[in-house]
């Protein structure tokens, strides 16, 4: 037993710095001095920061923007058309028999796209069970937004009025289309006009106050 000890005691135990490489300490002690760094913000660099976000906030414009996953010969008209759908139903899925998250709004910036449940048959993902797995299909044409019903189970409509399955209809803004099911796949329709002017005018006003803040800055120095 006292030979045991000995031995035990006389033992060297692996070193855990010694197994771990140089570079690995360095770049864990290079994250835990980045944790600590707190970035000054100057006059100087404030317009820096204001063009960050304005650029941060531009780019979150295009979230829920809807292209179509193939190459499309599209004319300009079309294109340059822009559509909304905004989920305009009341969110209950009791005949579901699960909480269900209501779909976000979405804009139609292809010339055609196919609305569904299945990602890898759909532009448009509704993840709603009552949406058949390619539910409908969305075209603009000639400044009018179209949808054809894919043959769908639960049918697609245009306010009350269910489609017959491969007959194109026009759908007008300020109605509803509904993907089989009024509760979670019910959108209000609007179409976005002189939407460049609109926009400009945000990003202008960045530009102004980016400028002035500059102006600021050097008169400060």
């Amino acid at each position: 037993m006292e030979m045991t000890a000995r031995s035990l005691s006389q033992a060297k135990l692996p070193s855990c710095s010694a197994n771990l490489s140089p570079s690995f300490l360095q770049s864990k002690a290079s994250l835990s001095a980045s944790n600590l760094v707190v970035p000054f913000q100057s006059s100087k660099n404030y317009g820096v920061r204001l063009k960050f976000d304005r650029n941060r906030l531009r780019k979150q414009r295009n979230v829920g923007v809807i292209f179509a996953s193939e190459s499309e010969s599209n004319t300009s008209t079309d294109v340059t058309d822009r559509w909304l759908l905004e989920p305009a139903g009341d969110g209950d899925s009791r005949h579901i028999g699960f909480k269900v998250q209501m779909p976000d709004a979405f804009e139609i910036a292809s010339s055609e796209v196919t609305v569904g449940r299945l990602p890898d048959k759909a532009d448009v993902v509704i993840p709603v069970a009552t949406v058949s797995g390619i539910h409908a299909r969305i075209q603009k044409k000639g400044g009018n937004l179209l949808v054809t019903d894919l043959d769908s189970t639960n049918g697609t409509f245009i306010n009350d009025q269910r489609l017959r399955p491969g007959v194109v209809s026009k759908v007008p803004p300020g109605s509803f289309l509904i993907f089989g099911d009024i509760h979670l796949a019910m959108f209000r329709v609007s179409k976005l006009e002189n939407v460049a002017g609109i926009e400009s005018k945000p990003e202008e006003s960045a530009d102004k106050v980016e400028s002035e803040t500059a102006t600021e800055g050097t008169s400060m120095d």
